[in-house]
């Protein structure tokens, strides 16, 4: 077993010039300009998109879009971009919600809430 790599911070150290985290739902003018920056970025371009996998983390498909909103409202999936090496938040809200928000709606965390898992 090994930690998760965060593969967009990986290709800022890289010094990709365009990276950028997005999501393909509730956000689309997000991935749309991102999209248009990292074509017409000189060089290589970076862009990670959030695709969450209803049968891997075990929630029902219909709920495909809240999760991916509970994602990004709870920073677990931070919408921003990387411009030669300068982070910017793409998506800021005045009050996160909790990260146990985004936890219980998946089965693959279901553990975290049993008697004496608190």
């Amino acid at each position: 077993m090994q930690q998760r790599k965060n593969l967009t911070k990986i290709m800022v150290a890289h010094n990709v010039p365009y990276v950028a985290q997005t999501t393909f739902i509730s956000n689309f003018s997000n991935l749309s300009e991102k999209a248009r920056k990292a074509i017409y970025t000189p060089g290589a371009a970076f862009l990670n998109m959030m695709a969450p996998c209803p049968r891997g983390w075990r929630y029902p498909s219909e709920q495909l879009m809240k999760v991916t909103k509970t994602a990004v409202e709870t920073y677990v999936w931070p919408l921003y971009e990387v411009v030669e090496s300068k982070y910017t938040l793409s998506y800021q809200l005045k009050k996160k919600k909790p990260v146990t928000e985004y936890l219980k709606m998946q089965g693959r965390f279901a553990h975290m809430f049993k008697t004496g898992n608190e």
